[in-house]
């Protein structure tokens, strides 16, 4: 982990991990940053060029080796990213599935308003 910068500051101990923003999308590394938000405070910064900072600060003094929490973020972090990609490239498939699986359910509800239109038209005249 060479990236990894560790330090101290008004906040507490933290240490700093950057990320290209070419590589992640921002939605992967938000959903990463909340997914670590019940043991850490996660504080994330915009950097020079394409890079953001994420500061990460433990919430009580437990002893974690910070190179294992920056692993385990990193993974998560890919498996996010990876769940992006996925969804990006799928998306439109999923629409159509979902469509075509309620449309035997519109056609019911359709028939079933034009029936109920007759019916009225009926009492009517």
């Amino acid at each position: 982990m060479d990236n990894l910068k560790h330090g101290k500051n008004e906040l507490g101990e933290y240490f700093l991990l950057p990320l290209n923003k070419k590589l992640y999308s921002r939605e992967a590394i938000m959903k990463t940053c909340y997914s670590f938000t019940d043991d850490f405070f996660i504080h994330a910064v915009k950097s020079e060029n394409e890079d953001v900072g994420i500061y990460i600060y433990q919430k009580n003094d437990s002893v974690n080796d910070m190179n294992t929490v920056a692993k385990r973020f990193l993974h998560l972090l890919h498996e996010n990213q990876m769940r992006q990609i996925i969804h990006d490239e799928t998306s439109a498939l999923h629409e159509e599935i979902v469509r075509k699986a309620f449309s035997p359910a519109a056609v019911f509800v359709e028939k079933r308003v034009q029936a109920d239109t007759q019916d009225i038209l009926k009492s009517v005249v």
